[in-house]
Parts: structure tokens; C-alpha cells; sequence
């Protein structure tokens, strides 16, 4: 059915025909041994079988096929090898094999499809044909993450996003009919719970903690400068910085690969420049890097962030860092057009929207909107909130209920009641304790 020929003094190609009366193809497999040709040989004779007969590959073949690099799957699609009738049976774990041998993706890209990955095979099973996976089975695996995994809405809407996006490959590949993952309800990807506006009075008491400059200007550039941690800290050169315009020139790595996004220029704020020219003076001449001492042997700044925040007596907030940005975009938000500030932080506004903006005086904005007083605005304005509208100092609703059935209080004590998650500033650490006449909660 195949032959192989050996030409130019050792080179060799395999010719066969793909029905008896047909015309004879080649695939080139340039100089390699007689038994590496052989054994291409009995791989194509194979494919030939199975593709005549309608049938799938059996496993050998199929991983064979698995690991072949793109230039040789070319050659053997050209001569219609890799798009028969047995390359549609592929496994499941065949499929995910060469999906991700093809990706270029950064390696944080590759491990959150990886996460996807693994739980496409742990629930369908590797030996699974892709084609013979429908959709009711693709709303089976969603209620499996939300039931069995426990994932949160936002995690399994991002994983059913990614098997989406595997199957349209699958379907580019002639592996699958249709997606069935393209009526699988995602729901929302952003988690509201986990948002945490962390104001500046914390930033005052973590600075007092901190082991040294480096670490004051690792929070400062997190919080004042809305730099994604570590990524865009460890690429910021001191040479990156222009004193007398007032401005950083921010590498951005995880945009790299976008036209126009592999940098953005963020303003000098106050709150930069001063902590920037203190570890500037305090750093060697012909040092590169602005982060140099924790950038090398520390790849986990979260751990020491953590012990930083119990050493001020504060509990620490979810996802520090990106609460550290989304807090200072926010603040921006407030002062300037959002198209400005997303320039500054680097990214768009549906993102900002999304997962980036929180409420901050909820109260304040709605009695100003409605047109109060300004004494009223000036009182709700010394409520100011954490998360998603929840106030760090809880207001003193409980009073007037309190002095009813325990009688008088003595006033002036501290309210040290808890409103919701984002209380927990005060909770923990007093921070900014609100006088309370009459309240029962007092200590």
C-alpha cells in the first residue's frame, strides 16, 4: 500500500496511493534511518485503513498523531491524512494533548486553561470521543463544578468561557459537529463579594510595618500608581522614571503581546514621588531596576503582604493586590474622565466597569445626588465605606433601639459593630472609631 524511497544519497519520502486506482502522493521525511522510516510507514498504512473504512483510529495511532509538530501535520494534511474520517474519532484527552502543544500562549494563559482542562477530563474521562460529547452533557459538567467542585460563579463562568473556546478549535479541526458548550450559561465572571476598597488611613498604618523603603514603594506603587504586582513593579527601570515631567513609563508585560499596550504612561503622583526618592537615594548608583533587593529569591509577595497586614492588626482583604489598584482606579475615577484614567491603569473601560470600580461613599453620593444639605453630605461623608458600598465605621442605626432596652449609655463610647464584610477595618483594628451616644454594642 506505502513504499519508501531513499533518494540524494539518504534522503527518504513514503509513497502511497489513497485507492488503488488513485494517484500516488508523497510525504517527505527527509534524512532519517530506515527504521524511523518504517515505522511511518506502518503509521500511514494505518491512517489509509481507517480513513477507507470509516473508522476511528485505534489509540497508538491517535497519539502518534498527537505528537506530530504542525510542519509535519501540514504535510499530511496536504495530501489528506490528518482531516479523515478517524482524526473526527479523537479522544477527548488526544484533543486537549494537541490543543496545548499548539498553544503560545504566557504561561499564566496556559495554566488557567489548565485548570479546564482538568476538569474536562476528570468528569468526561480521557478516552471520551470529542464528537460524541453533546450539550446536555456540557450542562452536566457546569452542575458538576457548582455541586461537586464548590467553584464560585465567577470560576466556573470563567471555565465554561474556556471550554467554549477549546471546542471552537475542535470544530476548526473537523473534530466536533457543533459546540456544545455554546448554550452553557457562563454567568457573571467578576465576584462582587471579593471586591474591597482599602482606604488610605490602612496604607498610613502598613507603611509604619514595613520591613523598608523597598516594601513602602511596592505598596505606593500598588495603591498610588495602580501598577498590576509583581509584573509591572519588577519591569519598572529607574531610568523608566522622568523627575522633572512627572510621569513613569510602565512596562506592561501581560499587554505585551497587543499592539500599542506594552507600555502606558502613568503620572508621578504625590504619593509616588515621595516615597520613590527616598529608596532613590538610598539605592546604589547603577541600579537598574527600581524593585532590585525583593524582585530576586521572592516570588510570592502575598506571603510577606499577609504578615505585614497582622503586624498592623489588621485581617488581610481579599486578592491584596488587585484591591490595592482597583482602590486607586476608583479613587481616579472620581476625578478625572474614565477614558484618562483607563490609560493610566491599562485597561479598558468594560474591565474597569467589571472588576475594578467599587462604591466608596455610597451614602454621601446618594444624599448629594438627591440634592441635601451640605451638612447633611459632610455627616454621611464621615462614613466612609469598604467593598461594595459597606461602611468601615457602622452607622449608629442600633442607638435609639439599644437605649429603649438597656437604658442609658454612657455616651461617647465606641461603636464597634460590624456591618457586612467590608467592615473589617474597624472590626479588627478600631481604625477610625465613631463616637456612639446610646448605643448598646459599646465597649
Amino acid at each position: 500500500m506505502a513504499t519508501v524511497v531513499t533518494y540524494d544519497g539518504g534522503l527518504r519520502r513514503i509513497e502511497f496511493a489513497l485507492s488503488p486506482n488513485g494517484p500516488r502522493k508523497a510525504v517527505r521525511l527527509g534524512r532519517v534511518s530506515a527504521k524511523v522510516a518504517a515505522a511511518w510507514k506502518a503509521k500511514l498504512e494505518a491512517i489509509i485503513a481507517d480513513n477507507a473504512l470509516h473508522r476511528p483510529h485505534d489509540p497508538e495511532v491517535t497519539a502518534w498523531l498527537a505528537r506530530l509538530d504542525e510542519k509535519m501535520l501540514g504535510k499530511l494534511r496536504s495530501v489528506g491524512l490528518a482531516d479523515g474520517a478517524g482524526l473526527s474519532h479523537a479522544t477527548l484527552g488526544t484533543f486537549l494533548e494537541r490543543c496545548f502543544s499548539t498553544l503560545t500562549t504566557k504561561l499564566s494563559t496556559r495554566t488557567f486553561y489548565g485548570h479546564t482542562r482538568r476538569n474536562l477530563e476528570e468528569f468526561f474521562g480521557k478516552a471520551r470521543a470529542v464528537r460524541d460529547i453533546k450539550p446536555e452533557d456540557a450542562d452536566l459538567w457546569r452542575a458538576w463544578l457548582v455541586e461537586s467542585e464548590k467553584l464560585s460563579p465567577a470560576t466556573v463562568a470563567r471555565r465554561v468561557i474556556a471550554a467554549r473556546t477549546l471546542w471552537r478549535r475542535a470544530m476548526r479541526w473537523k473534530l466536533a459537529g457543533e459546540n456544545p458548550f455554546d448554550g452553557v450559561k457562563a454567568g457573571h465572571q467578576a465576584n462582587d463579594a471579593r471586591k474591597v476598597f482599602v482606604p488610605r488611613e490602612v496604607i498610613d498604618r502598613l507603611i509604619a510595618e514595613v520591613p523598608d523603603t523597598e516594601w513602602r514603594v511596592i505598596i505606593a506603587l500598588s495603591r498610588f500608581g495602580g501598577l498590576r504586582c509583581p509584573s509591572e513593579h519588577f519591569a519598572l527601570r529607574w531610568g523608566d522614571i522622568d523627575w522633572d515631567r512627572g510621569a513613569m513609563r510602565v512596562t506592561c508585560p501581560k499587554l505585551a503581546h497587543i499592539e500599542r499596550c506594552a507600555f502606558r504612561t502613568v503620572p508621578l503622583f504625590p504619593e509616588l514621588r515621595e516615597p520613590l526618592l527616598v529608596l532613590f537615594d538610598e539605592t546604589p548608583d547603577g541600579t537598574e531596576y527600581v524593585i532590585s533587593r525583593h524582585r530576586l529569591g521572592c516570588l510570592n509577595l502575598r506571603q510577606q503582604f499577609e504578615r505585614i497586614i497582622t503586624r498592623a492588626g489588621l485581617t488581610p482583604w481579599p486578592r491584596l493586590f488587585h484591591n490595592l489598584r482597583a482602590s486607586r482606579e476608583t479613587e481616579l475615577m472620581r476625578e478625572y474622565d474614565l477614558a484618562t484614567v483607563c490609560k493610566w491603569i491599562g485597561n479598558s473601560p468594560a474591565v474597569a466597569a467589571k472588576h475594578y470600580a467599587v462604591s466608596v461613599d455610597l451614602d454621601s453620593d446618594f444624599k448629594r445626588a438627591v440634592g441635601l444639605p451640605r451638612e447633611a453630605q459632610q455627616k454621611a461623608q464621615q462614613t466612609p465605606s469598604v467593598g461594595d458600598g459597606q461602611p468601615l465605621t457602622p452607622p449608629c442605626a442600633e442607638s435609639e433601639k439599644a437605649r429603649g432596652k438597656s437604658g442609658e449609655v454612657e455616651s461617647g463610647q465606641l461603636c464597634t459593630t460590624a456591618v457586612g464584610e467590608g467592615a473589617w477595618a474597624l472590626q479588627d483594628s478600631n481604625l477610625r472609631p465613631h463616637p456612639c451616644e446610646g448605643c448598646a454594642l459599646a465597649n
